[in-house]
């Protein structure tokens, strides 16, 4: 098992429910559930959700890129967070560090902070 690792963004707001379910739509992806938990699947990635009774949104997932990733996700105002907690062993970890990085930036600029 590799080493757990986390990468984090600044977000502005954590996203609604049907936020959450267009941008899904935008990928494909598919999500049986509502707006306090469930699941979401993928071709290539599926996992669980749950929104926080603070504001927050939590989960789990594994997806395949190169092998199978696993970890957990955070969203709460002011921060996202990804931490993998396993890799697939040729998946250099600096590589993996920067498309996810890319990808929650690209993320956290859909929700910027309430006006």
């Amino acid at each position: 098992m590799a080493t757990p690792f986390t990468i984090s963004h600044p977000l502005g707001r954590v996203p609604t429910f049907t936020e959450i379910r267009t941008l899904a739509q935008e990928f494909e992806i598919q999500i049986s559930g509502n707006d306090q938990a469930g699941a979401v699947s993928h071709p290539k990635a599926n996992g669980t959700y749950t929104f926080e009774n603070k504001g927050g949104l939590r989960g789990d997932f594994t997806a395949v890129v190169l092998g199978k990733i696993t970890g957990v996700f955070v969203l709460m105002t002011g921060k996202a967070e990804i931490t993998i907690t396993d890799k697939p062993y040729l998946l250099p970890v600096a590589l993996l560090k920067s498309k996810l990085l890319q990808g929650l930036e690209a993320f956290c600029t859909r929700f910027p902070p309430a006006a």
